[in-house]
């Protein structure tokens, strides 16, 4: 026979859960009512589509070739030593190459130097032990901005990377294995980046044009008439279970502070050992 507080531990949590999932639905409902679709947590749902990514990539490096392997959001790299980075958007393309996006919608003074370290960071986390470095592919960081940074009215920025005398004579380029490209949307120089990005910093405008991001805009913003495709509806049951998930967590590690249940309990209920349920309370 259950004991009183087994029995009010385990509907306290079935309570927290059905609270949780209808608090969830109804702050996403309010999040992607008050932010634009290039807004970080909006973008974050359009990105965990590979279709979306490889249309995004297509027209931002213009390449109508280019293809999209893997795609991940929010990546996290950790380190034992320094600073721990979560990437916005990570793409593996059909060449090999790693495709790094940043969104960036408010002023930073350091971008230069997070680019380099991003860069550093992921080239540690690909390389394979006994792999050489001429074998590494490229990096291409797209850094997208809402305000032009540098002031002079182009949509997208190249940084070069040259090898110069003493002499102050350019000699020729640094081939490091890095492209970066800063992207905004306030630009005036390239016409089709500049249609498309309208999609993403209004909530309105739909452009058949770019198929993929309209069709997932239609279906987030329910504008136009959409219906919600296999595809979409699978990205946002997994961002609700994402929630109900780290939701459930709180709640009996907030119930066995409170003495509510057991350790032995605690951990059984998440399906782990004692020792890791006490690191995970603990974090």
């Amino acid at each position: 026979m259950k004991s009183d507080k087994s029995s009010k531990a385990n509907k306290s949590t079935a309570n927290y859960k059905k609270g949780f999932v209808s608090k969830n639905e109804e702050k996403l409902k309010k999040l992607i009512q008050s932010q634009i679709p290039l807004s970080n947590d909006v973008f974050m749902v359009f990105a965990k589509s590979k279709k979306f990514c490889q249309e995004f990539l297509r027209v931002i490096l213009q390449d109508k070739k280019l293809i999209v392997l893997e795609n991940d959001v929010q990546k996290y790299l950790p380190s034992a030593f320094s600073k721990n980075i979560v990437l916005d958007m990570l793409c593996k393309l059909g060449n090999g190459n790693i495709v790094n996006v940043e969104i960036q919608l408010t002023k930073e003074k350091g971008h230069a130097r997070r680019i380099f370290t991003y860069t550093s960071k992921i080239k540690s986390y690909l390389i394979e032990k006994g792999k050489k470095y001429k074998d590494l592919k490229d990096i291409i960081v797209i850094y997208l901005t809402k305000e032009d940074i540098f002031k002079r009215k182009s949509t997208v920025y190249e940084v070069e990377m040259n090898i110069v005398s003493d002499q102050k004579e350019r000699i020729s380029k640094w081939d490091a294995g890095l492209k970066v490209y800063y992207v905004n949307t306030k630009g005036l120089t390239n016409k089709n980046i500049n249609e498309y990005l309208k999609l993403l910093t209004d909530k309105t405008t739909i452009n058949r044009k770019y198929k993929e991001t309209t069709s997932i805009k239609q279906e987030i913003f329910k504008i136009g008439g959409a219906t919600m495709s296999k595809e979409m509806k699978a990205i946002l049951d997994s961002e609700r279970a994402e929630g109900i998930q780290q939701g459930t967590l709180n709640a009996i590690i907030n119930m066995f502070k409170k003495g509510i249940i057991k350790l032995t309990d605690a951990a059984k209920e998440l399906g782990v050992s004692e020792k890791e349920f006490m690191r995970l309370a603990k974090a």
